[in-house]
């Protein structure tokens, strides 16, 4: 068994707490192991800063240019990670981080398990 789906055929949807679109290919593909989306930003656009309950996640640069943040138990930035087209991540659940846009783009983004709304933002 397969499922299929073309990126060009998913309408973006805005996300609570970014600047940006999704795509959820996940929602139309239906995995039940992995939970997969593309992510659109214009340059200066971010993701929250954030962490997953249990998701470990991968990020694909399919365009632009964007910025990986990482934090500290106290919030503050750590580390960022320039990252460009070609470029994959593997980030753990706890890693606090924020995803920003440094040229207007698009991420391939799987989080695995799927596990729903797993994202918490940090404050």
């Amino acid at each position: 068994m397969y499922e299929h789906v073309n990126l060009a055929d998913l309408e973006p949807h805005d996300v609570e707490n970014a600047d940006a679109r999704v795509k959820a290919v996940g929602y139309e593909l239906r995995p039940r192991k992995m939970r997969p989306s593309v992510w659109s930003f214009d340059a200066g656009g971010s993701g929250p800063m954030h962490y997953q309950r249990e998701q470990e996640e991968l990020y694909h640069v399919l365009s632009g240019a964007f910025e990986l943040a990482f934090a500290g138990d106290d919030g503050e930035e750590t580390d960022a990670l320039a990252l460009e087209p070609g470029d994959f991540v593997v980030v753990s659940p706890d890693e606090v981080r924020q995803l920003r846009c440094v040229e207007a783009g698009e991420v391939f983004v799987v989080g695995a398990p799927n596990a729903k709304d797993d994202g918490v933002v940090a404050e």
